[in-house]
């Protein structure tokens, strides 16, 4: 019971990722350089002060925490894990929430077959055909109609999706998920400052409330999320791990309706079907292979 209350708390963290995003931009008006930015730097900051808690541990005799947290950490992993935030923000100016968590997640199951593709790994007859159900599942979404999602604000979401599989492949050598984690989003403090110096010039000023979804984003949702869900994983098997995962999208959809006022569409209640039963079937397929 603790188990599956840890995973739910989590995974609800996830969600609220997309919620906090719309929430900012949509109904309070912030602008996504401004949203990038105070996500990225206030998670950087919640996960410093988990480092000086000692939550985040390092392993004994290798150096300080901070020490250990840079080596596991890599600059191209910084860089996805931004260009994931930044995307991220950009696209959710246009994407319902719902909508958009269903494209993020085909897209980071896309990119990771991808790469595992590039490095010669063979798809079996039932992986193939769990993905090509997905991937029609994603073409029917976004085929012109009234109720399709923003072309522009999808694409978007594809890229922070293909971004954030990125970002799992660099850190796939780590020893500590949860100090690369800390690694990564310290040097993408420096993107972050960057960012915000961006937003002060390009943008206008934001709504309290606006600040408030964003640093709830980055100190709540995003780091203390990742270092939980880094604690759970070990106790699933990777495709179990992989396929709990693929309950954000609808968390999502029910935070949306519950807490924006987002409809679900027939178009997305039907495409989510293949989308989401496609992944599941290969990735259970995966562990059978």
């Amino acid at each position: 019971m603790r188990l599956f209350l840890a995973t739910a708390f989590c995974l609800t963290l996830f969600a609220l990722n997309s919620i906090l995003c719309r929430a900012a931009l949509v109904v309070w008006g912030m602008e996504p350089l401004q949203y990038t930015a105070i996500r990225g730097l206030s998670a950087a900051v919640m996960l410093a002060l988990l480092c000086a808690l000692h939550v985040v541990r390092g392993a004994p005799g290798k150096g300080s925490v901070w020490k250990q947290a840079w080596k596991e950490s890599s600059w191209a992993g910084s860089l996805f894990l931004f260009l994931y935030m930044l995307c991220f923000s950009l696209a959710y100016l246009t994407m319902p929430s719902a909508a958009g968590t269903l494209i993020l997640n085909i897209s980071v199951q896309f990119g990771m077959v991808g790469w595992g593709l590039a490095q010669g790994v063979r798809l079996t007859r039932m992986q193939a055909a769990g993905l090509a159900l997905a991937f029609a599942g994603l073409l029917a979404l976004l085929s012109p109609g009234l109720t399709a999602p923003p072309l522009v604000g999808a694409l978007l979401m594809v890229i922070s999706g293909l971004s954030w599989g990125g970002y799992s492949i660099c850190g796939r050598g780590a020893s500590s998920a949860s100090l690369a984690t800390a690694g990564n989003f310290f040097r993408c403090a420096i993107a972050g400052v960057v960012t915000a110096c961006a937003a002060m010039m390009l943008e206008g000023p934001a709504h309290p409330a606006a600040w408030a979804c964003a640093l709830a984003a980055g100190a709540v949702a995003s780091a203390p999320g990742y270092v939980l869900w880094y604690v759970i994983v070990p106790r699933y098997s990777l495709t179990g791990s992989s396929v709990i995962q693929l309950s954000v999208p609808l968390i999502t959809a029910v935070l949306a309706v519950l807490l924006l006022n987002e409809p679900i569409t027939l178009r997305l209640a039907l495409c989510s079907v293949p989308i989401l039963g496609g992944i599941c079937l290969a990735l259970v397929s995966r562990q059978k292979a």
